[in-house]
């Protein structure tokens, strides 16, 4: 099933344009990224919380289990890395979805491709979501990025 998302209201926050690639603007209270992340860290049987392998310390990750056999390219770099999803503490997200969810994403604006994203490094930003109504909007995103870990989506 492929990824709907409602247009996001207003306009894009303000992001880094280098890595860690953070959102400067319109970030989350900080209930919120705590609401998201229970959710996130609960939600899927086959992955588990980590530290991040490829961002900031203060980053946590959604980690996929080694025994489930995957294709690699569902995972963010560095090579045999099975980091899906990463929260930063101002409530926005990479995550690694299948283009097609990307576009989705983008048409929404929701997020927008990783400044490295040209040069191979198939992540999207995920905005941070500012009310508990927009934490259920992004849930589905990283559900799809798990999803898409999983090989349940291409």
């Amino acid at each position: 099933m492929s990824l709907i998302l409602p247009m996001r209201v207003g306009p894009a926050p303000e992001t880094g344009q280098q890595p860690p690639q953070l959102q400067y603007s319109d970030t989350s209270p900080p209930e919120i990224v705590a609401a998201l992340k229970v959710w996130a860290f609960a939600a899927f049987e086959h992955a588990r919380k980590e530290p991040t392998r490829i961002s900031v310390p203060t980053s946590e990750a959604l980690w996929l289990n080694e025994r489930i056999a995957t294709p690699s390219n569902a995972f963010m770099p560095p090579a045999g890395s099975r980091e899906f999803t990463h929260f930063y503490q101002d409530g926005s997200m990479h995550v690694v979805l299948s283009t097609e969810d990307e576009l989705v994403v983008m048409e929404a604006k929701w997020g927008i491709p990783h400044v490295y994203h040209h040069l191979g490094v198939k992540e999207m930003l995920i905005f941070a979501p500012r009310n508990l109504e927009e934490v259920e909007i992004v849930k589905p995103v990283v559900q799809a990025s798990y999803d898409h870990a999983m090989s349940r989506q291409s």
